[in-house]
Parts: structure tokens; sequence; C-alpha cells
């Protein structure tokens, strides 16, 4: 195996870190990848996100197989089909929990607030087994018209040029859908909704 660049580990274990503190994935849950020509770097099959280690960083080939893939994230197929379809270079997914839910509900989150009608528009909510083509097709088409995408009952992938960005759209989208359950919650106790200034 090939080794990992010493810049692709500290930045994947700094925004996995990130996405673990801020409670957005549970003790091996979620995952990361950043892509480099035809490789990508992907977090490893059940890796803990908050301690990531150099050998849970595992390197397959964007447009071919290269025999890693059983030790790579069971959602390397759809970071694949992602880095195919855009130009993205990194992509996140976690299971943030008010996203998670509201996808129980809806199919698509339309930020109520405005920092997150600003930048995401909306979000759309999609279906799909973890881990299958259909989940890989459907999340990679979304981030060809935007920035992030809620999987129906399983969490969030967003996807851009740089980690840091798709770090903040990971945020914004798990921040807009705490704010739209707290406007569900307080407007089903009967209080009246003001017209927002978006």
């Amino acid at each position: 195996m090939t080794k990992v660049p010493s810049y692709v580990y500290e930045e994947l274990r700094d925004y996995c870190s990130r996405m673990a503190r801020r409670g957005y994935v549970t003790a091996h849950g979620g995952n990361a990848s950043i892509r480099s020509g035809d490789v990508m770097w992907i977090t490893r099959h059940a890796s803990s996100l908050e301690d990531l280690k150099l050998s849970d960083v595992i390197q397959v080939y964007v447009d071919k197989h290269s025999g890693f893939e059983a030790l790579a994230s069971t959602e390397t197929i759809v970071h694949r089909e992602i880095y195919l379809r855009t130009p993205n270079l990194a992509v996140l997914h976690a299971h943030p929990p008010y996203s998670v839910a509201l996808s129980l509900f809806i199919d698509e989150l339309v930020p109520p607030d405005a920092e997150g009608n600003y930048v995401l528009k909306s979000v759309p909510v999609v279906g799909g087994k973890p881990g299958s083509e259909e989940l890989a097709v459907n999340v990679a088409e979304a981030l060809r018209r935007g920035q992030a995408v809620v999987v129906r009952n399983h969490g969030v992938f967003t996807a851009a040029k740089f980690t840091d960005v798709a770090y903040q759209y990971m945020c914004m989208v798990e921040h807009s859908a705490e704010i739209a359950y707290l406007s569900m919650m307080l407007e089903a106790s009967g209080m009246k909704k003001k017209r927002p200034n978006l």
C-alpha cells in the first residue's frame, strides 16, 4: 500500500475530529476522503473519526479498483461516484442528528435561517441503501447541482474543492436542520411565525 502523504492524513484527521466533537458521528460512523488526480484517500471501514490513525486512511483509485476496497469505508462507492460526476476534491459524510431526524419527514430541507438559505438554497433528501450503487448515483447527482445532500434515515454528504469548505457546508446543513426543527416545535406549540427577512 502506498504511503499516505502527511498533509492528507493531517487534514482528514483534523476535520474528522471536528465532526466527532460536534456530535455529527458516533464511535465508528461517518467517513471522509480527499482526491488528488486519479487517487483518493478515504477513511478505513469502522475507523473512529474522533481519533483517526494513519493506518485508518486507505488509498484507492477514482476510476478503477485497487484491491484495497475491502479495507476502505463501505461508502467508498459513493465517494468514487461523486468524484467521477463532479469537480470536487473533498467529500465528508456524517450522521448529524437533526438532519437525520428531519429526513424521516421531508423531501427537501429549505434552510429557514438567512445564512443557510443564502448559501445552500435547498438541500435535497434522497434514498438508497448505504454503500449501494443506487445511493452512489443519487448522492452524486444531487451534488452536481448543490453542495450538500441528506440521505433519508442515514446522514449528510457534502462535497467541495477544499475540505474546510465541505466541513462548512456540513455545519450549515445541521445548523439549518436544527433551526427548522425548533421552528416546527414552536409553531406546533401555538406560536405564530413571523415573516422572515430572507
